[in-house]
């Protein structure tokens, strides 16, 4: 059933068979953008007692088995044909790790393929680089029974394996003194650690959870995981709520920590010891970790060399709008109209989202008008994009907001709290360029190229020649005022 590459088209499935839990996990896969389709989860905890016993849990290993069958047959019924089977800390470190391997080959027909530590820490690095390329730091992959560190983007590293899992270190009633003691001990020996490097990168359920509670604890205005950070300060504070509540007030705290209300403190603990250990000033929340590390080593080089939320937004739009040619036309497009725009993001990220915002002007086409607004906002805000932060997803739903109208969005609150004032002004005139040339070209890339924009003095400049008159109406006409007047210009046509 596995295949060893994956093509830019179609779907492709992992599955996770963890120390505490077994996962699918179904991409629909376009060029390097990795949407997922289908997420099941099974927490068999196939590494309880591991520790003590050196064997996989009788009662895990039975749950494990039940859930791969219903794996293999939802793929074998959905006819997704590219699957990649991976196992990690318990079934490697396990006495009888193989014997359950043969066994899962024997009644499904999944070939497992057990990791090393060295391995999962690298596939770990390489699915958070997927969802952030520019990211500097440490990536720390927290499982049930092991903890995985590698820095990333500075030089090739082989990555360190510890056992510090929240079942590798669960023995009674959690002790707070004996666990930090014992990870703290442990840590002494990292080398990726004593980089001092300014970014933690977190992997791994447990962790997200933690920042799950942080969200809740914050009131912060996004609830997407993905690029959550947590300042060094906000790190330990959080730490040490979840390490002092009871198992029924994690409960109530947060209902995603329900199912891992035994373990959470641990993973706390570690987290803790992580920072402190490392000195990071900044913890980032990655949802890419080692499934999408899985599928971006079997994808080729022409693929990997498109920015992965540009493809993000491509793939979105793809599902939305029928002309997907439009969104980089109208990127080159409205290009010359930001010559002189004070950059509101740092290096080449301002231009990145305008070039995923111009693949996204279309998306809201099919939409009534009535909820377009709300609708579209929301998509965006939200949409399973990679490599964007939380203030990068708030400019890019808001400009698409403004795509259809002049009106701050309605939820200003958060809104407000993400983006400063010279964002959401940019966001606006991002938008009323959008706007502007969606509605003169009727969303069609070659009517759009019969019109040429730019800035020119104190003015922004329409460009067309006498046969394209009649597509400028008086609405596009107030379109091109609102867009100069967003950029700080006046307004001008030009016959040529």
């Amino acid at each position: 059933m596995s295949a060893p590459h994956i093509s830019d088209s179609g779907d492709a499935a992992v599955i996770d068979v963890g120390s505490n839990s077994v996962r699918l996990v179904v991409y629909q896969i376009d060029g390097r953008a990795m949407t997922p389709t289908l997420n099941e989860k099974v927490m068999a905890g196939l590494g309880r007692n591991l520790a003590r016993t050196g064997s996989l849990s009788p009662e895990g290993v039975a749950s494990a088995i039940k859930a791969l069958k219903r794996f293999a047959a939802l793929l074998e019924a959905k006819g997704v044909r590219s699957v990649f089977p991976v196992a990690t800390a318990a079934v490697r470190e396990a006495h009888d790790g193989v014997a359950f391997a043969e066994r899962v080959l024997a009644e499904t027909g999944l070939v497992l393929r057990v990791l090393s530590g060295a391995d999962e820490a690298r596939l770990s690095a390489l699915g958070v680089s997927a969802g952030a390329p520019d990211a500097e730091g440490v990536v720390g992959d927290l499982g049930g029974s092991s903890l995985e560190l590698i820095a990333i983007g500075a030089g090739e590293d082989l990555g360190e394996t510890f056992q510090l899992g929240p079942l590798a270190l669960a023995r009674g009633e959690f002790d707070y003194d004996r666990v930090s003691a014992e990870v703290a001990r442990c840590l002494k020996q990292s080398s990726v650690l004593k980089a001092r490097m300014n970014d933690f990168y977190a992997v791994g359920g447990a962790w997200r959870a933690i920042g799950r509670i942080d969200i809740a604890l914050r009131n912060h205005p996004l609830g997407v995981l993905h690029h959550h950070e947590m300042t060094r300060a906000e790190v330990l504070k959080v730490v040490d709520v979840v390490r002092k509540q009871s198992k029924r007030s994690l409960e109530k705290l947060e209902e995603a920590a329900a199912k891992r209300a035994e373990t959470l403190p641990y993973a706390a603990v570690v987290l803790e010891q992580v920072m402190l250990a490392g000195r990071f000033e900044r913890v980032v929340l990655s949802a890419f970790g080692l499934r999408e590390g899985v599928l971006l080593e079997r994808m080729g080089p022409e693929v990997l060399k498109i920015d992965p939320l540009i493809a993000a937004a491509e793939a979105l739009a793809g599902r939305w709008s029928r002309a997907r040619g439009f969104g980089p036309a109208l990127e080159a497009w409205i290009e010359p109209m930001f010559a002189r725009a004070e950059p509101v993001f740092p290096g080449k990220r301002y231009r990145l989202l305008r070039g995923a915002a111009a693949r996204l002007a279309d998306v809201g086409g099919p939409l009534h008008p009535d909820q377009r607004l709300e609708v579209m906002f929301d998509l965006v805000l939200r949409a399973p994009l990679a490599a964007i932060s939380h203030a990068e997803r708030a400019f890019l739903a808001a400009a698409i907001h403004h795509r259809y109208t002049k009106s701050q969005p309605r939820h200003a609150n958060g809104y407000v709290r993400l983006l400063s004032e010279e964002r959401q002004a940019a966001a606006a005139a991002l938008g009323a360029a959008l706007r502007l040339g969606a509605d003169l070209s009727g969303r069609n890339e070659s009517l759009l190229g019969a019109f040429k924009i730019g800035v020119e003095g104190d003015a922004l400049v329409l460009r067309y020649g006498a046969g394209a008159a009649h597509l400028v109406t008086d609405t596009v006409l107030r379109r091109l005022d609102h867009a100069a007047a967003a950029l700080g210009l006046s307004a001008q046509t030009k016959v040529c």
